[in-house]
């Protein structure tokens, strides 16, 4: 009995830094998983078993009584006599059910004092009301008190029967409120069944985990029930664990469609920004895939288990839309609104502006210095966040604690806490010293999942908001970090694809990422030709054929980082790649690679490579205007200009002067933005060569600079905003830091390409240099307290300084900087 208690006691307390299944029966061995993301104060006060005058009860509504009579009667017969908790909760059920079976008559109710009897509760609560409908305070806690003991009894048969009653006054809305254990007495209460709820998992019973699937699930969606904060995130952590921790499949695959449907509808509210959005049953043959089960039901039949369960709660709960009303309810939303909510999961992010990476990357022809300077574009992209990975990697940022995310509106706090969750789930890593941990992995790959899932289904909210694109450049950005080099194949194709899946929805806010990942997580396994990984490769290369598919975003990674000149040639390397993939390894070059790998290899290259080609000429011929013959529209109107439909020739004419015009000005405004960014590319072309080949012969390279880029540069640098990107290296910063570093014996050693390169900067015209002056700075003060600086470099100082500020007798007198 004591151990009972005890466990108990612990169940409440037990948050996610414990571990999950703690208290499974002795039949299976204990797993344990931390669970740091989500801590749930469930210290919430448990509603007094006192028995009330329920004359209230018996005059509000039938149907309500009708819910609570079986249910005390399962207490009164599966509750053991021998158990001192078990004989009270009997006890107070045999006398509510008698008050409730054989109300007094009307005169003696009368008479009969409305308040409860029992000293625990406040006199003031039978006024106040309560979380059932239409009853007071004082009436709910008397009925849901049992509900309550049941659930923590201990027992499976009486949790059982909590669960059942539980689930039915949520799916036929009888408690309304919101569940907070920090509110009302009201909210209270409600909150303390749920954990309560949550904590009957641990009985290790595959039908009271069904049970608790659907409470859970039914409360998440109710409109009545309003769950936000630390109770929806006890919600899904119970679902968590459930997937985690139960021996039954079906069970699992039950628990994970569950999580995701509960997503779907944080986020569609979120996006909505209303409770009451409608709400849809996930299709879950498109996000489950289930395994064979041990008892030789075959996973097609699982899945119209799991199908049905989902779709079942969803259309118990009232407002939410049925099957069979799909196609009106969509309509009568679409003229309310929802129907913009609808397409937002679907849309595409089409604006480009964002800050640009740190560094400049080298062209593809110099490897090393390649991966040098993206060494430093990920060093300088978390130089930024290195406070927030602590001693085991865990996130200590400022955003770390609930108490610090102040979101004024709860359903956009609830969809940040949830993703961060997740996020931070999927970083969760076993110590380096302990044993491989099956459940830390399964739990790992469950929330990558579910993020992926969360990313391709993306609003226009979660989009463009500035919380949640920070959460991602905080929070999914570390994960990706720390699990795009993992050696299990299903870890690395999650990151690929939730990567993809950023390209795709959220390059518009995240260009510096985006530059960064990209050489990452692509780009290190695509350029790997002799030694690759099969299957990474592999996986890759699939990806890519998927996102060379799209136009736009071959176009946009073109023109946001190939003619960039402070971000990598993404585009560039990529269709290297691809060339050198196809074409194999070198002659003589040993590969890992067996033929038939090699032949898949150059074949899923070559699909990739046909990819873009066919993506460049639609988006050319979109420009020019030019129709696709195969589309079903130029069909159609080929077919009505056939069937004789005609139109006045005067407003043909009319129209056709002015889409002429309106045509010459867009192919204008095209000419001269082609050409820009023409001028771009070649400015970044000739500046990379000239780098590179600075770092093999300086002297070469600022020759090469000053000659070939004096005219550019001069263009560049008068047409450039230097508050665009102000810690980020400018163009000149590139080829002057080496000259300017703090190797001072190396710079004496330098004087005269210092004075070269200050004879260049000397030559530029005078709004050039004042608008760059700031850039200029750090290079100078350094030349200037260097103490190894030739007279050569004194000179050139006193020259440049006497060009742009003046003759001055003082600064003529020291010959010594």
């Amino acid at each position: 009995m004591d151990r009972v208690r005890d466990d108990e006691e612990e169940s409440k307390q037990r948050d996610w830094n414990g571990p999950v299944m703690a208290s499974r029966s002795a039949r299976s061995s204990p797993k344990t998983i931390a669970h740091e993301s989500l801590r749930i104060d469930s210290s919430a006060p448990i509603a007094s078993l006192g028995v009330a005058s329920p004359f209230s009860i018996t005059r509000s509504d039938p149907r309500l009584v009708e819910a609570f009579v079986p249910f005390l009667e399962k207490l009164i017969k599966n509750a053991s006599w021998r158990n001192k908790a078990h004989s009270k909760l009997s006890h107070t059920a045999k006398s509510i059910l008698d008050r409730l079976q054989n109300p007094p008559p009307p005169a003696a109710a009368a008479q009969a004092p409305s308040t409860p009897t029992s000293p625990t509760t406040p006199t003031s609560s039978s006024s106040q009301p309560g979380p059932l409908r239409s009853l007071s305070l004082a009436d709910s806690e008397l009925l849901l008190g049992p509900i309550n003991s049941a659930l923590g009894s201990g027992s499976a048969k009486l949790a059982e029967a909590g669960l059942e009653l539980l689930h039915r006054l949520i799916a036929h809305s009888y408690i309304h409120g919101e569940a907070d254990p920090s509110a009302d007495p009201s909210a209270q209460l409600v909150a303390s069944l749920l954990d309560a709820a949550c904590n009957a998992l641990h009985l290790d019973d595959e039908h009271i985990e069904l049970l608790l699937l659907k409470t859970l699930l039914s409360a998440v969606t109710s409109t009545s029930v309003r769950l936000h904060g630390d109770c929806l995130l006890r919600a899904v952590r119970a679902c968590y664990d459930m997937y985690l921790g139960s021996r039954s499949v079906v069970n699992q695959a039950t628990a994970k469609a569950s999580l995701v449907q509960m997503l779907v509808i944080v986020f569609r509210r979120m996006e909505a920004d209303s409770s009451t959005v409608p709400v849809q049953p996930i299709v879950v043959a498109d996000v489950i895939e289930l395994p064979e089960a041990a008892s030789g039901a075959s996973p097609a039949a699982d899945a119209n288990f799991v199908q049905g369960f989902i779709s079942k709660i969803i259309g118990d709960i009232d407002g939410a839309i049925t099957p069979l009303a799909r196609t009106t309810s969509s309509a009568a939303a679409g003229a309310g609104g929802a129907a913009a909510h609808d397409g937002a999961f679907e849309t595409r992010a089409a604006e480009e502006g964002a800050h640009p990476a740190d560094l400049l990357d080298s062209t593809d022809k110099d490897m090393l210095d390649a991966k040098y300077w993206e060494i430093n574009m990920y060093k300088s992209a978390l130089e930024g966040r290195k406070d927030e990975i602590g001693v085991e990697g865990a996130v200590v940022g400022a955003l770390d604690d609930d108490a610090d995310v102040r979101i004024g509106n709860k359903l956009r706090r609830d969809a940040f806490l949830v993703f961060r969750a997740l996020c931070k789930l999927s970083m969760k890593t076993p110590p380096k010293d302990a044993p491989a941990d099956p459940i830390v992995m399964r739990g790992k790959i469950l929330a990558l999942e579910l993020l992926k899932i969360l990313l391709e289904n993306a609003g226009a909210v979660f989009r463009t908001s500035e919380r949640f694109l920070g959460a991602i450049k905080q929070y999914l950005c570390l994960s990706l970090l720390k699990n795009c080099a993992s050696a299990h194949m299903i870890v690395f194709q999650l990151s690929c694809s939730i990567f993809i899946s950023l390209v795709s929805r959220f390059r518009p806010g995240l260009k510096a990422e985006i530059g960064v990942f990209f050489p990452m997580i692509i780009l290190r396994v695509l350029e790997n030709i002799a030694q690759p990984n099969y299957q990474a490769k592999l996986i890759v290369l699939r990806f890519l054929e998927k996102l060379c598919a799209d136009s736009q975003i071959l176009v946009d990674i073109f023109l946001n980082y190939d003619c960039d000149v402070h971000s990598s040639n993404i585009f560039e390397r990529m269709v290297n790649g691809l060339l050198k993939t196809a074409q194999g390894p070198p002659a003589g070059v040993s590969t890992t690679l067996v033929p038939p790998q090699d032949t898949t290899m150059k074949s899923e290259a070559m699909k990739c490579l046909v990819a873009i080609l066919r993506s460049m000429g639609d988006w050319m011929n979109k420009q020019l205007r030019i129709p696709d013959p195969d589309s079903p529209k130029v069909e159609s109107e080929q077919n009505d200009n056939d069937g004789g439909h005609e139109i006045s020739h005067t407003e043909d004419n009319g129209d056709e002067c002015s889409e002429a015009s309106d045509s010459h000005s867009e192919m204008s405004n095209g000419v001269s933005e082609a050409a820009s960014l023409e001028q771009r590319r070649a400015y970044k072309m000739e500046l990379q060569e000239g780098i590179s080949l600075f770092n093999r012969k300086p002297r070469k390279g600022i020759e090469f600079l000053i000659n070939a880029n004096k005219e550019v540069l001069e263009v560049y640098l008068s047409t450039a905003n230097p508050s665009q990107l102000s810690g980020a290296p400018q163009p000149l910063g590139h080829w002057l830091i080496p000259v300017g570093s703090s190797k001072r014996r190396e710079l004496a050693a330098r004087a005269p390409l210092v004075v070269s390169t200050l004879q260049a900067i000397s030559g530029l015209g005078d709004s050039s240099f004042e608008k760059n002056l700031g850039q200029f700075f750090p290079l100078l003060a350094g030349l200037i307290s260097c103490e190894h600086g030739s007279s050569e470099v004194q000179v050139a100082l006193s020259d440049m300084f006497s060009t742009w500020v003046g003759p001055d007798e003082n600064f003529a007198e020291q010959p010594n900087f």
